[in-house]
């Protein structure tokens, strides 16, 4: 797949995993087999996206409006959460970095501890980066980098901003992807995408591939960005 693609990879890849529940549906499974599904595939596009050298990928795992879902699929999701960070943080080859992003006022205390344990892992500079929104919304976000700013006495301004956002040091988003044929940004990166393509696939994230990922990335390679000019 590398060698099919030129140099204008973004350097910032960004996607939102939606539709997972509707495709447990379609293949009649229930609505955890399907978030399991995208956990499964979540490791198999990261590999892929780390495979062709974009440096740094932020996807939408888990949404503070979320939590508006049943108690029982809410409790499956931080039951996996708590299985799949504490893997890794367990992780030893340290050859990525990767940050889990997003609010823990409102998460249980040992699911917490597990996303610090992650984020204490040293950063390596120049390495591929995996952010993970999660228990994520961008208002919040925003409105945290705005407090930090006034809590050091500085003056709010973007650069300001920027540098206490969730996902610094990674650049501006370059493309969002977002799977199962919706066409809406859900409070994700809302700072970060001023200028980032947008793709829309129709695919469900747990059947979104590498040849779905390679579609996105050709559309974007076939787009003139002229980023305010």
């Amino acid at each position: 797949m590398q060698k099919e693609m030129n140099n204008a990879l973004p350097m910032h890849l960004a996607i939102i995993l939606d539709g997972n529940r509707r495709w447990a549906k379609d293949n009649s499974k229930s609505v955890n087999e399907g978030h399991q599904a995208g956990i499964e595939n979540l490791k198999t596009i990261t590999k892929v996206v780390k495979e062709l050298g974009i440096k740094y990928l932020t996807v939408y795992a888990f949404s503070i409006d979320n939590l508006k879902r049943s108690r029982l699929e809410v409790d499956y999701l931080f039951n996996a959460a708590r299985h799949e960070f504490d893997e890794l943080s367990k992780k030893t080859d340290m050859e990525n970095n990767i940050r889990i992003i997003g609010e823990k006022n409102n998460l249980p205390a040992d699911l917490v501890k597990i996303i610090d344990q992650v984020n204490s892992r040293p950063w390596i500079d120049d390495a591929f980066t995996l952010l993970i929104a999660f228990n994520y919304r961008s208002d919040y976000e925003i409105a945290s980098a705005c407090k930090k700013a006034i809590q050091n006495k500085e003056e709010i301004k973007p650069e300001v901003i920027s540098k206490y956002l969730y996902t610094y040091p990674a650049p501006p988003v370059d493309l969002l992807i977002r799977t199962s044929g919706e066409q809406r940004l859900s409070g994700f990166l809302l700072y970060q995408m001023s200028y980032a393509e947008l793709y829309f696939s129709d695919v469900y994230w747990p059947e979104f591939d590498e040849g779905e990922l390679q579609k996105a990335l050709q559309s974007y390679q076939m787009r003139q960005r002229r980023l305010g000019e």
